[in-house]
């Protein structure tokens, strides 16, 4: 793996730098034949030692109230207007789709430490890590006994070993750096005793809807995917041939050489409308026949976008003011709203002027309001209206890093305690006014924090650097977010569990799903059941209440990997990626029986697994609904290359699925 990019220049007051015992759940044994989906095996697999890095024991003090460290926020603030326009550009084009993946390498060579055959086995890939020692530290999963390294492919979003710095303005390395650098990886990693692969997964677009809580005593709006699913039953029912067809293609956008213009986040679907950001503008598409619907037009460049839209359809997008050049880059200090079905601007905001302008890192959408977090605090926005309903407090020695919004609303607030000590905080604020409605602080050696999702309230965090693999999670906590406790806190080993959050981004967590009161994350690809070039994966669930691995397991099959995108009622929606000479698959999963249902199959044929192929974990965003399925690239090419024969087709976005 490589390493992650260089955190962004440091807001005000930001340092220089850069559970309880338990017993171990049921073990997880390798596969089941054939790939299916089953029970956990009747026996656990053989714990494995502590790790010698354990993280250090979990802070006691889970902080609560409104102390006089969150600091006020002042309500009511006037932005700019809106910056519509009804562009016109060119219509999807169709296309067929996937690159044949290139011939497996030969079986690996037996490990170079001199393991006699005899040796005993290693514990199950994924399996439940021992207990803490005497001294109430909780161990890591299963150690690799492969050495540290210090690159990794671009995941958390997986960073970890292997990933070269991102250069300035954030460019990364194309996809053939990428298969050629994680083959190398893989193999060496292999013969090395451990085993680590690039991976990424992605969710689906969240809409809100009207559910009561828990308890009955009071409704929220909810959005699926990070937040906890709609009670009900799934929405999503199995075909009775999930074989899909290509129903649409979105052609490449080209940048040009130093265009200053790296990425292109975001993708939005409705019951009619498939929408993806492209260079300075957002188009949305027919979900069925591909044909352009409308197009908006965007000063500059989109730099965040939320993945929340609201029950009415309307989401926001963070963006430049301009369009960066060679003497000018620009700056993320624009918020617009749209609307999914039109493409018409409800408002365009931006804090400030010139070089007062407020700078943003991200955007989120939870509960009717937009709040935007960054290096000068944060600010609220009604979605409707426009209307600011909360800025920073001047003098303030607290400011807000980032929101994660759906249901409701939370925030990471960093405090100053002295010249050289920063605190964090996870507080849930009432989207009306962003006063605070509960607060956990979050304990020492924690300099940025992920919230995976506000209801039920989950965050991630890299305590002391401890997940050496730059995967940005060392540990997750489980907090009640009606009075700030702490539920469970857990260690994940980064080298084992396949989630991903970005180095400082709030919200930039994926390849994950929260239900039924559970996180259900994958493994790392690991070694499959057959001899020579084999990989595969499992999702496992944890108890929120618990921070315990529940025993349960998914497993992908021989030469597949299994992908979190999102819950659809009680049931786990994953995307499972097919082997060399099989299309990829969207499947159901009952997660109390472990059963699973096929929804869709993409074709088999070569030329459409080398088009999919090419939508790398890493940059693309991958969404389900109404039986359908869309792919979408967060990273634009620069110049248009010739292909052969058999190569994968370079698209914006595409599309699976059956008209009926």
């Amino acid at each position: 793996m490589t390493q992650p990019p260089q955190p962004p220049p440091r807001p005000p007051h930001e340092p220089s730098g850069g559970e309880p015992p338990h017993d171990a759940p049921p073990g997880f044994g390798p596969p089941a034949p054939g790939g299916a989906f089953g029970p956990p095996p009747a026996t656990p697999g053989t714990p494995a030692p502590p790790r010698a890095d354990a993280a250090p024991a979990r802070s006691t003090d889970t902080g609560s109230g409104t102390g006089a460290h969150t600091g006020a926020r002042l309500a009511k603030g006037e932005g700019e207007g809106d910056g519509e326009s009804d562009g016109k550009g060119e219509e999807a084009s169709a296309g067929t789709g996937t690159p044949a993946p290139g011939t497996p390498p030969p079986g690996t060579t037996p490990p170079a430490d001199g393991t006699p055959p005899s040796a005993p086995a290693p514990p199950a890939y994924g399996a439940p890590h021992p207990g803490p020692g005497p001294g109430g530290q909780a161990a890591y999963g299963y150690p690799h006994p492969a050495p540290p390294y210090g690159t990794a492919p671009y995941t958390q979003q997986q960073y970890g070993a292997g990933q070269p710095p991102t250069p300035p303005g954030g460019r990364r390395p194309g996809p053939v750096f990428w298969i050629i650098g994680t083959t190398v990886l893989v193999i060496a990693l292999i013969v090395g005793g451990g085993v680590w692969y690039a991976n990424s997964g992605t969710g689906t677009t969240p809409v809100a809807k009207e559910k009561d809580d828990k308890k009955g005593t009071k409704k929220e709006k909810d959005g699926a995917g990070t937040d906890e699913s709609v009670v009900g039953p799934a929405k999503e029912k199995a075909p009775a041939d999930p074989a899909a067809r290509q129903l649409f293609t979105v052609p490449m956008v080209y940048t040009g050489r130093d265009s200053h213009v790296f990425d292109v986040p975001g993708s939005w679907l409705t019951a009619k409308v498939y929408a993806k950001t492209g260079i300075s503008e957002i188009n949305g598409y027919d979900a069925v026949a591909g044909n352009r619907l409308w197009n908006l037009k965007l000063p500059g460049p989109v730099c965040s976008a939320s993945s929340f839209q609201s029950e009415e359809g309307l989401t926001a997008v963070l963006h430049k003011s301009v369009r960066p050049t060679a003497a000018e880059y620009g700056q993320c200090d624009k918020i617009t709203v749209f609307d999914l079905a039109t493409g018409k601007t409800v408002w365009t905001k931006s804090v400030g002027s010139g070089e007062g302008s407020a700078i943003f890192n991200e955007v989120t959408v939870g509960a009717g309001t937009v709040a935007a977090g960054g290096s000068r605090g944060g600010y609220g926005w009604d979605l409707q209206s426009g209307d600011q309903v909360w800025s920073p407090k001047p003098g303030d020695e607290c400011f807000d890093l980032g929101y994660q919004g759906g249901s409701g609303l939370a925030v990471i607030r960093k405090c100053t305690v002295n010249t050289d000590q920063e605190q964090l905080y996870v507080q849930r604020l009432d989207p009306k006014d962003g006063s605070v409605s509960s607060e956990y602080k979050m304990p020492p050696g924690i300099d940025y924090a992920h919230i995976l999702s506000v209801s039920p309230l989950v965050v991630g965090a890299d305590v002391n650097d401890a997940a050496s693999d730059g995967s940005g999670v060392s540990d997750f906590f489980s907090i009640d977010a009606r009075t700030g406790k702490l539920r469970a806190r857990w260690p994940v080993d980064a080298k084992t569990y396949d989630t991903r959050c970005g180095a400082t981004a709030v919200t930039g967590c994926d390849n994950f799903a929260i239900g039924n009161d559970r996180l259900y994350v994958p493994t790392e690809e690991h070694q499959g059941k057959k001899e020579g070039y084999s990989t595969t994966n499992e999702i496992v669930a944890f108890d929120l209440a618990t921070g315990k691995l529940t025993g349960q397991r998914m497993d992908a099959g021989e030469d597949r990997e299994l992908r979190a995108l999102r819950m659809d009622g009680p049931r786990l929606l994953a995307y499972r990626t097919g082997p060399y000479d099989k299309g990829n698959e969207v499947v159901s999963i009952d997660t109390k029986t472990l059963k699973s249902e096929v929804l869709l199959r993409t074709p088999d044929e070569k030329r459409s697994r080398a088009t999919t192929g090419l939508f790398l974990h890493d940059f693309s965003e991958i969404l389900f609904g109404n039986g359908r399925l869309y792919y979408g690239q967060t990273m634009p090419e620069e110049v248009k290359k010739p292909l052969e024969a058999d190569d994968g087709i370079p698209y914006l976005a595409m599309s699976f699925g059956d008209t009926h």
